[in-house]
């Protein structure tokens, strides 16, 4: 844990160093080198880089560039990639606001080249150097169920942290056991979500004492408890559970958030909205729009817009079902739109009229959701947050991830505070879904 940290620290200062030489050090290179730079800019350069190194720090930690053991190189590659994208264009914007015209437009673009090479270089230099030296973690998996053992390796081996995995399966008929483990043997603990909540608190009470790791799987009563609000009445304490942190400031900031991300996506898109309503017409004929009935915020009714997928009437015979990856039912372009996560374009009409939020748990059908909440009963909780384009469950999960998993991360979501800024990170994280096609 020490040299993860360390070898985090040493990447932050070797990657402001190259944003830093990036802008202020090539403009003076370029002063010794070629024709230099008029003094207006360099004045101009001087001004903008300490915006320029925030910008910077912010982006890398929402794209966990920090994060060593969190993402592969595959993924730190396209973390670097969109902020150094994202970081030109915030210059640009920058050197309007803090009125200084003078920042050659060729910097920037040299900068943006300068940048990613440099910075996917010492990226992959400590991504080599903490998977050469980094010595794994021995965790200990604690489970009360042993047709969980290998379901549980399955979702730890998501983990980025190197850890060596044993299991330890509770007897129910001998709680006894809890006290006969050997914490000093291991520096990590898992516990499974099938431990009672009184046997899950003698261990982790045991573990606290002795300053272990612990990890929890988390069921809905532990998210239901996640950023309580804490009153203190006299000499006693309450914790106000509520299924929801949402704040009527919130819900203003999302609105306004959804607004204006929006109107820009629906500009942008405009070329691409016109190139495909005209293929889908050559390729299969009217309608290019699909209107499909959805369970929204308090399970309200919405008619959903997408492209559509799918060849006329698809669901005469088969009645509501979930799509599957190889659906005979999907045309060709169809295929070509649910690859690229094109087809969803249309539900930013969904956002203005205020069916939907560009972040929040995915809608599902309504007669779909009657069949979910037979196999997860508390499924009908996420429709307490108003729908989105995109959410926690999609940037974590990947298209087959379980409804129970999905409810879990939904719930996380809508327990978080200063929720502005998780959506903003959330939006900024699902452009790199186009780029990974298991998690889309």
């Amino acid at each position: 844990m020490y040299k993860k940290r360390l070898l985090g620290f040493l990447q932050f200062i070797i990657d402001a160093f190259i944003v830093f030489y990036s802008y202020y050090g090539l403009t003076l290179l370029k002063s010794k080198i070629g024709k230099p730079y008029s003094a207006q800019n360099i004045v101009a350069v001087t001004r903008i880089t300490p915006y320029i190194l925030v910008a910077f720090v912010l982006l890398f930690f929402v794209y966990k560039l920090y994060e060593i053991d969190e993402l592969d190189i595959y993924e730190i590659f396209l973390g670097i990639i969109f902020s150094t994208t994202i970081l030109a264009f915030l210059t640009l914007a920058l050197s309007f606001f803090a009125r200084a015209f003078a920042v050659p437009r060729t910097l920037i673009v040299y900068s943006f080249l300068f940048q990613n090479i440099f910075l996917l270089l010492g990226h992959y230099i400590i991504y080599r150097i903490y998977s050469k030296t980094v010595i794994p973690i021995n965790a200990l998996v604690i489970t009360y169920n042993n047709d969980r053992a290998k379901e549980i390796v399955q979702f730890l081996n998501d983990l980025k942290e190197k850890m060596n995995f044993n299991f330890l399966t509770i007897d129910k008929e001998d709680i006894e056991m809890i006290n006969k483990l050997e914490p000093n043997s291991y520096s990590a603990f898992v516990l499974d979500d099938s431990i009672p909540l009184n046997i899950k608190y003698k261990i982790i009470k045991l573990l606290a004492r002795k300053g272990k790791t612990v990890y929890i799987i988390p069921n809905v009563y532990d998210l239901l408890l996640l950023n309580p609000s804490v009153h203190i009445l006299g000499d006693k304490m309450l914790l106000e559970v509520k299924l929801s942190n949402i704040s009527i400031t919130d819900r203003v900031a999302k609105r306004i958030l959804d607004i204006t991300v929006s109107l820009l996506a629906l500009i942008i898109f405009s070329p691409l909205i016109l190139t495909i309503s005209i293929v889908t017409l050559i390729d299969s004929g009217k309608p290019i729009f699909y209107l499909q009935a959805r369970a929204g915020l308090y399970g309200k009714v919405f008619k959903i817009i997408k492209f559509r997928t799918m060849v006329q009437n698809a669901e005469e015979h088969t009645g509501a079902v979930l799509s599957s990856e190889n659906d005979p039912r999907v045309t060709k372009v169809g295929r070509f739109l649910r690859k690229t996560g094109f087809d969803e374009i249309p539900q930013f009409i969904n956002i203005l009229k205020g069916e939907m939020s560009v972040v929040g748990p995915r809608p599902e059908r309504p007669e779909l959701i009657e069949k979910i909440k037979e196999e997860v009963p508390d499924f009908e909780m996420r429709l307490k947050v108003k729908p989105g384009l995109t959410g926690l469950a999609q940037l974590a999960g990947k298209y087959d991830t379980p409804f129970d998993e999905k409810l879990k991360m939904d719930l996380a979501y809508s327990k978080q505070k200063f929720l502005f800024f998780v959506d903003l990170y959330i939006i900024l994280n699902t452009a790199k879904l186009f780029f990974l096609p298991k998690k889309r």
